[in-house]
């Protein structure tokens, strides 16, 4: 019986090994993820050169990739590669402050990261500034004071822009037209001729719709893979204990018989 229990343990310890996705194509993305994440923390350090080079190396790995439904699409591909070319362009620019080149950097490792987590992606980290500056930007609409509004609104489309080619890989496109068309609302200059009260009812169902981006991040966090090995922990438990329990049955059941037949 131990042995039986034993096996059982053992080929439940296999089924945890085995993720219901393609092993190659996790390994080729987390190594592009290391990648892009190492250029960024070279970049911190202003180490541009090598952060270069290191850039230059993820457009051979992702070279390889094959383009197709099941491991990128083209619009995604299309995406990542423009993120690349434009923190490959700005790494070695002199003329561009680090702070830029940072943010150049984060954008992509951002979008590199938001093609392989499925849960709980870094863009969602921004959050609280992204919320915050916009909050602020009511403030300034209620409070009156338009210079002030300009600057804080300046500041949520750098931050917004950040995220952007991220929320493009992972959001449904309607969810992006939608901020885009708020977004374009806002810039126009009429917006300022509008009624403080009519503007902060713009900015409030725009809120709405920024909230739900980062809803997004927040949905769901309980792996699917975790629930199915704990849904086949589950399985070979009950397998287990219902095997002991049907030996200790057919036990009692045979000791009744020798005992019936004693009588």
């Amino acid at each position: 019986m131990k042995k039986i229990i034993i096996s059982l343990i053992l080929l439940s310890s296999i089924f945890f090994t085995i993720k219901p996705t393609h092993a190659q194509e996790v390994y080729d993305w987390e190594s592009l993820n290391r990648i892009s994440d190492t250029a960024l923390q070279l970049a911190k350090q202003e180490r541009f050169k090598e952060s270069a080079d290191l850039l230059t190396y993820f457009s051979v790995k992702f070279e390889e990739l094959p383009i197709d439904q099941e491991t990128i699409s083209l619009d995604h591909y299309r995406t990542i590669t423009r993120t690349h070319e434009n923190a490959l362009d700005v790494i070695l620019n002199n003329e561009i402050s680090k702070e830029e080149k940072i943010r150049s950097l984060t954008k992509f490792r951002l979008v590199v990261d938001a093609m392989v987590s499925e849960h709980q992606p870094l863009w969602g980290s921004m959050e609280t500034s992204i919320m915050t500056t916009f909050s602020q930007m009511k403030v300034d609409i209620e409070d009156g004071n338009n210079q002030s509004f300009q600057h804080d609104f300046n500041e949520f489309l750098s931050l917004y822009e950040v995220i952007y080619p991220s929320i493009q890989v992972d959001l449904d496109l309607q969810q992006i037209k939608k901020m885009d068309a708020h977004i374009s609302v806002v810039e126009d200059r009429l917006f300022q001729d509008i009624p403080a009260s009519s503007r902060v009812k713009q900015l409030t169902m725009m809120e709405e719709d920024l909230k739900a981006i980062f809803e997004r991040v927040k949905e769901d966090e309980a792996d699917p893979s975790l629930l199915w090995v704990m849904i086949s922990t589950g399985s070979f438990i009950f397998l287990a204990l219902s095997y002991v329990g049907w030996k200790k049955y057919r036990g009692e059941k045979q000791k009744q018989v020798r005992r019936e037949r004693e009588k």
